[in-house]
């Protein structure tokens, strides 16, 4: 290469080093256009009119330079295709190029792109956009004139559908705005009820819930991550937190009610009452909580079920069915219109366990776009190998598994377990012996997995090898093995293995 190459690259690498919003040959990566990509053509238009306010615009080249986004968004064009000189020339005519204008401007859009997010926010929560009105008048002293702001923030307490934490500090704010006014009037003599019109208890206990029930959500937040990530993280006073959450005084608020039954599943993980109980509130209560939150509190009760479930209670395999086809109906398992590979499996597993077959093929039809592209192909062709692992069509489980590849270890190990179980099933042995070396060395290779997330495989592997090899004749070995087996505390598919071992006993 030579030296004038090596001084171009050497130019481009720094370039690029320096500020990462300067790219020489695209636009793609620019920040700007990764927030505008994840607008829809409603919020284009709208963010456009935002734009062309004087009152939050007054530089006509990001009006220019937005037009150009959304025409190549709108179009589906490459961006690759609108370098910085051609973006200028558009923008700024038969001006010379200036790079730093041309990154100063991208910045500033993007700017303008918070302030509307911003702003579309403060539109969509009504409460918060009232109490800073009321603040606004106080701070003015339009005592004269807030008389309808006070009468709508009534109206939309009472028909305000979100009742979590937020609810009740955005209350405690409001009454709290509302007292200082009345504090206005009596320091410059104007009549004010002072029994009627005193309001601190109602901003006492509204400050209370708010943050009774924003330290139980984040006591449960800590607790997942303990459990979850090997933690041993304490909350300050949490004590005395739960006391009151109990208490006859504040136990029946919904934030409240909810987090404390959640934090008592967690920590009670054997009393399977606090399931039940959050089951209840859920049912009663979900409704009030954002979107978002709602989600995330109905995880927490299909988490518990799943786990149960997972240990072979079969009243928590048909609890966390019900839920799944809870969280189908009522689309609490979608994030941003994307279902997690755990939950489209679990539904499927738990399908198939009750003998939904028919509901569970037309859930992976209809679901199947809700994956994630880069894994929906290995996820789906899985799934539908267990399917017809439980229907007992061995050859279309076969089918299905070895045509795709599972980059996932999880899937990987699922996979190859299926399979293994598939070709016994159909008694073809060459096949079968094949893949318990192969399965054998991909778990020694794979360093990913801890030893003892490999020791039920390995214990799968080898006592399978050590059945093919046995037949109806061989009593005291088919014995000797089903003692082995059951003594052996950690095998993938113990069940089934026994079961084998039991069909040859009995010939």
């Amino acid at each position: 290469m030579s030296i004038v190459k090596n001084s171009v690259l050497t130019l481009i690498i720094y370039s690029i080093v320096l500020d990462n919003k300067h790219y020489i040959c695209t636009m793609k990566d620019r920040k700007i256009i990764k927030a505008l990509s994840k607008l829809n053509v409603y919020e284009l238009n709208s963010f456009r009119k935002f734009l062309i306010s004087p009152y939050f615009n007054q530089n006509e080249a990001c009006i220019a330079f937005f037009d150009l986004i959304n025409d190549a968004l709108r179009n589906d064009q490459n961006f690759e295709e609108l370098s910085n000189e051609v973006i200028w020339e558009k923008v700024y005519g038969n001006v010379p190029y200036v790079d730093v204008k041309l990154r100063k401007l991208s910045s500033d859009l993007f700017a303008l792109f918070e302030d509307y997010i911003a702003q579309k926010a403060m539109e969509g929560d009504e409460a918060l956009t009232l109490y800073l009105k009321l603040k606004a008048y106080k701070n003015r002293n339009l005592k004269d004139l807030y008389s309808s702001a006070v009468a709508m923030v009534e109206y939309s307490n009472k028909k305000q559908k979100d009742k979590n934490a937020a609810f009740y500090l955005n209350q405690f704010n409001v009454e709290k705005t509302l007292l200082d006014l009345k504090e206005q009037d009596v320091m410059i003599d104007r009549k004010t009820n002072l029994e009627s019109d005193v309001n601190l208890e109602e901003i006492s206990i509204n400050l209370d819930v708010f943050y009774i029930a924003e330290k139980l959500k984040y006591y449960v937040t800590l607790l997942d991550f303990n459990k979850n990530y090997n933690l041993n993280k304490k909350i300050l006073g949490i004590e005395l937190i739960l006391k009151l959450a109990k208490s006859p005084v504040f136990r029946d608020y919904p934030p409240i009610a909810i987090y404390y039954t959640v934090s008592l599943s967690l920590t009670e993980e054997q009393n399977e009452e606090h399931f039940f109980k959050l089951k209840d509130l859920i049912n009663k209560y979900l409704y009030l909580f954002p979107e978002q939150e709602a989600k995330v509190i109905f995880e927490h009760c299909i988490t518990y079920a799943v786990t149960k479930g997972n240990k072979g209670n079969s009243l928590f395999e048909k609890q966390a069915f019900e839920l799944y086809n809870k969280g189908i109906v009522e689309k609490l398992l979608l994030y941003d219109n994307k279902i997690s590979t755990t939950n489209f499996r679990n539904i499927v597993f738990y399908g198939c366990r009750l003998g939904e077959y028919d509901w569970v093929e037309n859930f992976i039809e209809s679901y199947a776009e809700h994956l994630d592209e880069k894994i929906r192909e290995s996820n789906v062709s899985f799934s539908l190998a267990r399917l017809e692992w439980y229907r007992k069509d061995y050859r279309k489980v076969i089918g299905h598994l070895v045509s795709t590849e599972y980059a996932e270890v999880f899937q990987a190990l699922l996979s190859r377990t299926l399979l293994l179980l598939s070709y016994y099933e159909l008694s073809e042995v060459e096949s079968l012996s094949f893949l318990l070396n192969s399965f054998k060395l991909y778990l020694d290779r794979e360093k990913t997995l801890a030893s003892q997330r490999k020791t039920p495989y390995y214990n799968l592997i080898k006592y399978v090898r050590i059945l093919i090899k046995l037949t109806s004749k061989d009593k005291a070995k088919l014995d000797k093995l089903k003692a082995d087996v059951l003594n052996t505390e950690w095998i993938v598919n113990k069940a089934w293995l026994l079961e084998k071992i039991d069909e040859l006993l009995l010939k």
